[in-house]
This record gives structure tokens, C-alpha cells and sequence, in this order.
């Protein structure tokens, strides 16, 4: 027999048992459909995290006083920064600048309503042009702040206050003391850039009363130097400087590499953790092909038995058991792909409605496509392997007897 009886045969025995044939596709597709959403899911996420990283500076380290707690980095240090640190860390080779930034948690008023926020210190002169470089920072509306602006802000996209959104041009009242806005920043998915205000660093001073000692600095490595050796290097700089041991350091370094590494490592443990539990389904839908093809052999006993008696050989009878069951395994699979795409799809258009744009995005690989409908393929064959055997060995005298 040709594949084209075969497929011929199969199909026509799947057609005249739909009810039990789409019964049997459920525990497939659901399986599949779950899957391919969170791994959908998982990709698009990670993809988006990369995405943030990058528009941070993955060639980027931070240095703040150890000790934080809530809030942005450095907002709440008790380790002490200042001019010091920046000059022995600037002499490290690799280092391309060191900057330092002010974060301030404070209450903000708009139409006499009151709102909390984060101003954090925009730089002057060439320090400014890096930090807009490395953090990606542009506006969708007016202009970034310089240093010049002593009674003016910039404004991230998600600043509201009581659902009042101020705009271009208008003024905040920060500390008490009004400041007039002259931009809002182009909205990122990251809610500790939206949700920032941009100040310059002398204004910064004198309304906050400042001292020299900094939140965080940033040092800004070389594009040909490696950013965790550089790491290694300042650390030890930094602990040699203050006279601390390893582990007794009042200070921390972290590197935009690391942290990306981190969040990678724990999104491919959550994802392969709710695969794991997906796949529950499609052991279900395994035990369902199994069931449905047993039945099948039961049913057809005679049918075989005269396909036997007219020269079909075991094999024959065997491949088309396994087609059969392969056929459901790959339909379950190509409806569940079709869902799974679906389900991640709708999540992230709600997503997006929700939160603008947004870290939840839905990306599907062309691995993933092809390796579900194999997948998928091989569950229902594997299934069916035992009651084509048993379909196989069936003797022809014996199944024209029942």
C-alpha cells in the first residue's frame, strides 16, 4: 500500500467517528494551546526585558550606598558617595565617565491636588549628552531639561496627579515652589522612568539643601572593555579606598549584564515550570488518543480481519493505525498552535490597552511553531503505537469470527 491509501483509509475512519474524533483532539489542543501561549508569552517578555536593559545601557554599571531599600536605586542608601569616589573610579582603565545623580522621593501639586514622585538629577555639559545616550531619553512633547533651567522640569509620560495629567507648559508645585514644565519623555513600558521627574542638578541642590554626598553614580564603560571586569576592578578599587573587606562594604556595584542575566534566569525557570504544568494536558490528551485508538481496534476487529483476508500485511494494518493516531496528534496541534497564538495575541492587545506600552508582548519563534505541530505529532503516534501493534497481530480467521 502507498502513503496515499493509507492517509485515504485514515481519514475516512476519523470522518465517520467525529463526535469521539474531536472529544479525543480536546485534551491536544488545550495542551498545545497552553504551551504555545506561555512560551509565546515567556519570549515576548524576555525579549521586552532585553529591550528595557538595552535602552538603560547594557554597558553600564551603578554604584550606590549600600543599605537601600524601597524605591529607585539609591533613593534610600546609607553608604556615602561623593567627588572622591568619582575621581579614583574615573581612573580605572575601561571607565569611560562617571556621573553622579540625585534621587529624591517628594510630594508634587497640581491643581491643589497632591501627588508623590522621584526627581532625579539631570547633569550639564558633556555629562548630560551621556546620560540622554545611555538611558535613550527623548521627549514626545517640549524638550529635555539642561542645567540651565533652574525653575523647570521634564516630566515622565505616566505623571499624574489625582488623574490630572499636566502638560507642556504649564507649572508643578515641588516642595512648594512652582516649576514650569518644558517636556514630558517619550513613554518607555519601564514605570520608574515614566513615572520619574528630570530636574537639574543645581536646582536640585538648592531645593532639596544637598550636600555633597550623591545617590548613585553611573559609570559608563567602554564599548571594547568588559563591564564585569571593570566591575571586579572597581570594587576592589573601592575596598581598598575605604579600608573594607569583602563582604563589609558599605557601598554596591551592579551591572546592567548581571541583573539582565538574573532576570533571564528566573523567567526561564517560571516558563519552563508552567510548561511543565501545561503539558499535564497533553498527557491527558495522550491517554485520550490511546483510549480512542484501543476502541477503534475493538470496533474494526471484522474490518481488519477482511482487509487481512484479501493480502493487507501487518504492516499495512499497523501504519494505519499509526497514521490514524498521528493525524489526530497533528490536528489537536494545528487547532492548539492556532488558539495558543490567539490567547497570547489577546493578552497582549489587552495588555496594551491597559498600560500603553507594555512589557507583556506575545512573540512567537518559527522553532516554536514547528516544534509544537511535532510535538504534538509524535504525542499522538507514540499513543497509538500499542493498539496498532495489537491491530497488527490480530488473526484474520479470529477477527471474521467476532
Amino acid at each position: 500500500m502507498k502513503l496515499r491509501d493509507y492517509l485515504k483509509i485514515a481519514f475516512g475512519n476519523l470522518k465517520r467517528r467525529r463526535l469521539r474524533s474531536w472529544l479525543t483532539l480536546l485534551g491536544i489542543f488545550v495542551g498545545v494551546a497552553a504551551i504555545v501561549a506561555l512560551i509565546a508569552l515567556g519570549q515576548g517578555l524576555q525579549s521586552a526585558i532585553e529591550e528595557q536593559f538595552a535602552g538603560l545601557g547594557l554597558n553600564t554599571l551603578t554604584v550606590q550606598g549600600a543599605g537601600s531599600s524601597f524605591g529607585p536605586p539609591g533613593s534610600n542608601s546609607v553608604g556615602k558617595l561623593g567627588d572622591h569616589d568619582i575621581e579614583i573610579l574615573s581612573r580605572i582603565s575601561g571607565v569611560d565617565m562617571v556621573f553622579p545623580r540625585y534621587i529624591k522621593g517628594t510630594r508634587i501639586e497640581y491643581k491643589n491636588k497632591l501627588s508623590g514622585a522621584f526627581i532625579a538629577s539631570m547633569p550639564g555639559g558633556k555629562e548630560q549628552k551621556k546620560i540622554v545616550q545611555l538611558l535613550n531619553l527623548n521627549t514626545q512633547e517640549g524638550r529635555l531639561i539642561n542645567n540651565d533651567d533652574k525653575n523647570k522640569v521634564t516630566i515622565g509620560a505616566s505623571i499624574k496627579v489625582d488623574n490630572y495629567k499636566p502638560q507642556v507648559g504649564e507649572k508643578i508645585l515641588i516642595e512648594g515652589k512652582p516649576f514650569q514644565i518644558l517636556g514630558i519623555l517619550e513613554k518607555k513600558g519601564n514605570p520608574m522612568m515614566d513615572s520619574a521627574i528630570l530636574m537639574s542638578e543645581d536646582a536640585m541642590k538648592t531645593l532639596f539643601h544637598l550636600n555633597e554626598n550623591y545617590n548613585l553614580l553611573i559609570i559608563a564603560v567602554k564599548k571594547d572593555a568588559n563591564s564585569n571586569d571593570v566591575k571586579a576592578v572597581a570594587e576592589r578599587v573601592m575596598r581598598k579606598d575605604r579600608g573594607e573587606k569583602i563582604g563589609d562594604e558599605d557601598f554596591d556595584i551592579s551591572s546592567s549584564q548581571e541583573t539582565l542575566a538574573t532576570f533571564n534566569e528566573i523567567l526561564t525557570t517560571v516558563q519552563i515550570l508552567l510548561v511543565g504544568i501545561a503539558a499535564i494536558s497533553l498527557l491527558v490528551g495522550a491517554i485520550g488518543v490511546l483510549n480512542t485508538m484501543y476502541t477503534a481496534v475493538l470496533e474494526r476487529r471484522r474490518e481488519i480481519g477482511i482487509m487481512k483476508a484479501i493480502g493487507a500485511k501487518n504492516k499495512d494494518i499497523q501504519n494505519i493505525f499509526l497514521i490514524e493516531s498521528g493525524l489526530l496528534g497533528l490536528t489537536g496541534g494545528i487547532i492548539g498552535l492556532a488558539l495558543g497564538i490567539g490567547i497570547s495575541k489577546l493578552i497582549q492587545f489587552v495588555a496594551f490597552l491597559a498600560l500603553g506600552k507594555s512589557l507583556i508582548q506575545a512573540t512567537i519563534p518559527l522553532w516554536l511553531v514547528i516544534g509544537s505541530l511535532l510535538f504534538a505529532f509524535i504525542i499522538g503516534t507514540l499513543s497509538g503505537t500499542l493498539p496498532a501493534r495489537q491491530a497488527s497481530k490480530l488473526s484474520p480467521v479470529e477477527a471474521l469470527r467476532k
